[in-house]
C-alpha cells in the first residue's frame, strides 16, 4: 500500500509540474487611455495662454491652431490604424490559449491514462512487500556475498575493537581472493582475542597466500607457535606439510600428512585435501614430475601408474632404501590397491630385516590402513587346538 501511494505522489508531482506553469497569468502593463481629441483641446488650451501672456501675436496663435488642426487628423488616421492592429493581437493572443489548454487537457487525462495501464502491465503490483532484511534472514545462503561484506566491514569501522568480527571476514575474504584483507583481519583478530593454535594457522595460511603460495618466515613462525600449543591442530599440520614439500623435504611432509590420515577423526572435512596432497607427493621430484603435471588429467593417473609399476620393478631387481619401499607402499595405497600395497610390504620386510626400517614400513603400513605388520607377522601365544603332549 506504501509503494502505491508513493506512485501516485509521483503522478501528481509530475501533473502539477505541467500545469502550474499555464496556469500564471501574464502580467500586462496597465496604460491610461488618452485620445487624440483630447491632445488637440491641451494643445488649443496652450495656445490661449501663451496669447494672453504675450508670447504670440494673433496671426502666430492663429498658424498654430491650423498645425494643431492638422496633427489632430494624422492622429485620427493613426488611431483607426492602431484600432486595426489591436484586434489581430487580440485574435493571436486566443492561440496561445487554446495551446495551454490542451496541453492541460492532455496532462490531466493523458499522462494518468498512459502511466497506470504501463506500470500494471511492466509492474508488478500483485507481488507482496518483502523487506531486504527480512529475505537475508530468511535464507543467509543466498545473500550476495558483497553486501554481508558491506555490512561486516559497516559494523567494524564503528568498532574496530570487535575482534570477533575480524575473526568473522577473516576467512571471507580469503574465499573471495582478498588475501591482503584477510591478512589484516587475522592480525586484528589475533592481537585482540589473543593466540590460539586455530587463529595463528589461520594467520600463516593468509600470509601465504598473500606470497602466492610460499610458506614465509612469518608464517612459519605463526606454525610453529600453533603446533607449539596444540601439536595435532589439522591447518597448522597441514601448512607445516607444505613448509617442508617446499624445503625439498618430501618424505617428512608424506609422513605428516600421513599420521593426519591415520588420527583423522571420522568424516573430518579436510580428510579428501590431505589425502589429494599426499597423493601429489607420489610424484618423484624434478622433471619427471612436471611432465607428469603438465598432461591432462585423464592422463595423470595413468603415467603415475606406470611410475610407480616401475618403481616396484626397480625395487625387487635391484633393491632400495626404506623410504623407496615407503614411497612404494604409500603410493599403491592412495591408487586404491591394497593388495598390491601389502605385497609390496611384505617384499619391504624380506629385503630390509633392520628395526629401524622395520619400525618406519610399520609406521607406513598403519597411515596407509594396512594395520601393524609386525603384529600379523608375530605367531600366536595360544594356538587353537595346541596343547603340551
Amino acid at each position: 500500500m506504501a509503494l502505491h501511494l508513493i506512485l501516485v505522489a509521483m503522478l501528481v508531482a509530475a501533473m502539477l509540474a505541467v500545469l502550474l506553469p499555464l496556469a500564471r497569468r501574464t502580467r500586462r502593463t496597465v496604460v491610461v487611455s488618452v485620445t487624440p481629441l483630447d491632445l488637440h483641446r491641451l494643445r488649443l488650451a496652450e495656445i490661449a495662454r501663451d496669447l494672453d501672456r504675450g508670447l504670440l501675436d494673433p496671426s502666430s496663435a492663429e498658424a498654430a491652431r491650423n498645425e494643431a488642426a492638422r496633427l489632430l487628423l494624422r492622429s485620427a488616421d493613426r488611431g483607426g490604424a492602431a484600432q486595426t492592429a489591436a484586434a489581430q493581437d487580440g485574435e493571436a493572443a486566443t492561440g496561445p490559449l487554446r495551446r495551454r489548454r490542451v496541453v492541460a487537457l492532455v496532462a490531466l487525462i493523458g499522462l494518468p491514462a498512459l502511466v497506470l495501464p504501463l506500470y500494471a502491465w511492466l509492474g508488478s503490483p500483485g507481488v507482496p512487500a518483502r523487506p531486504f532484511s527480512a529475505g537475508l534472514a530468511a535464507d543467509p545462503g543466498r545473500a550476495d556475498i558483497a553486501t554481508l561484506i558491506g555490512q561486516v566491514e559497516a559494523h567494524l569501522a564503528q568498532r574496530p575493537d570487535d575482534g570477533k568480527g575480524f575473526e568473522v571476514i577473516a576467512p571471507i575474504y580469503l574465499r573471495v581472493g582478498r588475501y591482503q584483507d584477510a591478512l589484516r583481519a587475522r592480525s586484528e583478530a589475533l592481537r585482540l582475542l589473543g593466540e590460539t593454535p586455530d587463529r595463528l594457522g589461520g594467520l600463516a595460511e593468509a600470509s601465504i597466500a598473500v606470497a602466492g603460495g610460499v610458506v614465509t618466515r612469518e608464517a612459519a613462525e605463526a606454525l610453529d607457535k600453533a603446533l607449539s600449543l596444540d601439536p595435532k591442530n589439522p591447518k597448522a599440520r597441514y601448512l607445516k606439510a607444505v613448509a617442508l614439500e617446499q624445503d625439498g623435504k618430501r618424505d617428512e611432509a608424506a609422513a605428516i600428512l600421513e599420521a593426519m590420515l591415520d588420527e583423522a577423526p571420522p568424516g573430518a572435512s579436510w580428510r579428501a585435501g590431505v589425502e589429494a596432497h599426499l597423493a601429489s607427493l607420489v610424484l618423484p621430484a624434478g622433471g619427471q614430475a612436471a611432465v607428469i603435471a603438465g598432461l591432462p588429467r585423464a592422463q595423470q593417473g595413468d603415467a603415475i601408474r606406470a611410475m610407480v609399476e616401475g618403481l616396484a620393478a626397480r625395487l625387487e631387481q635391484q633393491g632400495g632404501s626404506a623410504e623407496e619401499w615407503a614411497r612404494l607402499i604409500r603410493s599403491y595405497a592412495v591408487l586404491g590397491e591394497a593388495e598390491k600395497a601389502r605385497a609390496a610390504l611384505a617384499k619391504a620386510r624380506a629385503a630390509l630385516p633392520d628395526e629401524a626400517s622395520r619400525a618406519r614400513l610399520a609406521q607406513i603400513a598403519r597411515a596407509a590402513g594396512l594395520g601393524d605388520p609386525r603384529e600379523a607377522a608375530a605367531p600366536p601365544r595360544n594356538p587353537p587346538g595346541g596343547g603340551s603332549e
